[in-house]
């Protein structure tokens, strides 16, 4: 998820300077780096730069919102995209939307030290838009599902058939056989062929084949 990388030296091939070696852990007096030249594995004394500090961390929630903190050492560099796990009164599984720093300036990755605040989006449990059309009628909900669970197009629930995905800032699928997380849909489209209602209640995704009526 995020990668750290310090200057050292090497005792096998750069004693004299100082060369790239990647964070393998931390504990609160060692550190464990490999060099990136001869992967020569190595424990050094904690440096001052490694302090641990915590992130202040703003989760979506879909319309709702909440701060919560990420602690982790001061020089791990984030990304867009990246997704652990934050704690408040809740513990969430979250993805980082934006990075800002001082001066409100926004960015794709810095250095935890120099981000004044996160922004991110939880992913473990999240809200789907589901249109769902019969006829010429469409009928449109908003439904919670686990971030991991897998829409696939040409699938047959309860209430049709999913014919179309759209992703989050991405394509829209419509390929049988195409498939996304809930955490990363923006829309699903199901085909109702069936005479039931779209009931919200009614409402639930399956991967076996409907029950035959008797």
């Amino acid at each position: 998820m995020m990668n750290q990388e310090t200057s050292f030296e090497c005792p096998s091939c750069s004693s004299d300077k100082k060369v790239p070696h990647d964070v393998l852990s931390t504990t609160k007096k060692k550190l464990v780096i490999r060099c990136t030249l001869c992967h020569t594995t190595q424990q050094v004394a904690l440096p001052p730069r490694f302090k641990n500090l915590k992130l202040r961390v703003i989760v979506s929630d879909y319309d709702n919102s909440h701060m919560s903190w990420l602690e982790l050492s001061a020089l791990e560099r984030l990304h867009i995209g990246d997704e652990f796990i934050v704690e408040n009164s809740s513990v969430d599984a979250v993805r980082i939307t934006a990075i800002e720093l001082d001066g409100g300036v926004r960015t794709v990755e810095a250095e935890a030290e120099s981000i004044r605040a996160l922004w991110a989006q939880k992913i473990d449990k999240v809200v789907v838009k589901i249109a769902v059309h019969s006829g010429k009628t469409t009928k449109s909900h908003k439904i919670a599902f686990d971030g991991e669970k897998r829409f696939v197009v040409g699938d047959k629930e309860r209430l049709g058939e999913v014919a179309r995905i759209k992703i989050k800032h991405g394509p829209l699928f419509d390929r049988v056989g195409q498939s996304a997380s809930a955490k990363d849909i923006a829309r699903v489209y199901i085909k109702n062929t069936t005479r039931r209602s779209a009931d919200r209640n009614q409402f639930s995704f399956t991967r076996h084949k409907p029950t035959q009526r008797r």
